[in-house]
Order: structure tokens, then sequence, then C-alpha cells
């Protein structure tokens, strides 16, 4: 089996202070799903992406389990009409939790993040880079990048997170 490589590769990025901490997640078991309903998946986050589009974000090494369950519960909600893809190497995730994640992440979207609830996502661009933006709670984001936008990203993100970390 072939070693797997974060997308950042041995850089890390990490940066904290008083009202931030952001941090990659590396190696997380992403799933996308088309077709039916969303499912209800134990420690996952489940995003809605679109109409019948769905990313299962869940604990790494969980994708093949977490992908026989999740045919198996659409085969018998919606039939053969539905799709499950283990997506876990095509996107990074980077976690973005304070005070001032909101702030960091306005920097650099147009998007009103301020009107997504809770458990809701939404998909537009970054710093110039097409993402998914996941609510966890009131202060805590998921960034779902492309993994080959994922340097450019970190580096953007650690310039624009550098006022609101430690001296």
């Amino acid at each position: 089996m072939a070693m797997r490589r974060s997308p950042l590769g041995a850089a890390r990025l990490a940066v904290s202070g008083p009202d931030l901490e952001l941090y990659d997640v590396p190696f997380r078991t992403l799933i996308d799903v088309r077709g039916g309903a969303g499912a209800a998946v134990a420690d996952a986050h489940v995003w809605q992406l679109g109409p019948d589009w769905w990313l299962v974000d869940a604990e790494p090494d969980s994708a093949p389990a977490l992908e026989a369950a999740l045919v198996a519960e659409l085969r018998s909600v919606v039939g053969a009409g539905c799709s499950v893809v283990d997506v876990s190497s095509h996107r990074t995730v980077f976690v973005l939790s304070g005070s001032d994640a909101l702030m960091v992440l306005s920097y650099g979207c147009s998007i009103d993040l301020e009107s997504v609830a809770v458990g809701g996502c939404v998909q537009g661009a970054l710093a110039q880079t097409q993402v998914a933006i996941g609510r966890v709670a009131q202060d805590e984001w998921r960034v779902y990048p492309r993994a080959s936008f994922a340097r450019h990203l970190a580096a953007w993100l650690t310039d624009a997170a550098v006022e609101h970390a430690h001296p």
C-alpha cells in the first residue's frame, strides 16, 4: 500500500492566539454522496453542498466501513440511483476556531458567513480558491479546499491570521 502524504507535505499549519486557533487536519475521511436525502452519520459532519449532494467528514481511516454503511442506507431509501465515493485525497481540511475565526475568513471571502447557521455549509471562493466552508459551532469553522490548493490557502490563512496570533 502506498504511503499517504498530506497535501501540505512536511509543512504543518498551526497558528494560535488568544482568540484564534488555526490548524490543518490531514487524512480525514471525506465521502461524496449524490442522491437521496442526507444521512445521519455518527461521529461525522454531514455538509449539504447542493440538492442531493453531501460531503461527509469523518475520522481518518473510516472510509471503507463508512462507504459501505452509506451505500446500504441510501440504496434502501432511493434504490440504485445514488453515488457514494471516497474523496479523501481530493480535499484537505483546515479548522479555524475562536472568536476571531470569522474575521480571518472574511478577509478573503465575499460570502456573508455570519448568516451561515451552525451545521450549515456554503461553497465559494476564499483567497481565490474554491472551497466549501462548514460551520461546526458558533466560533468553529472547517474549510475544505482541493488538495492541490492546500499550500496556497495555508500560506494565505497564516498571513491573514498573523495579527491574531501570539507575538
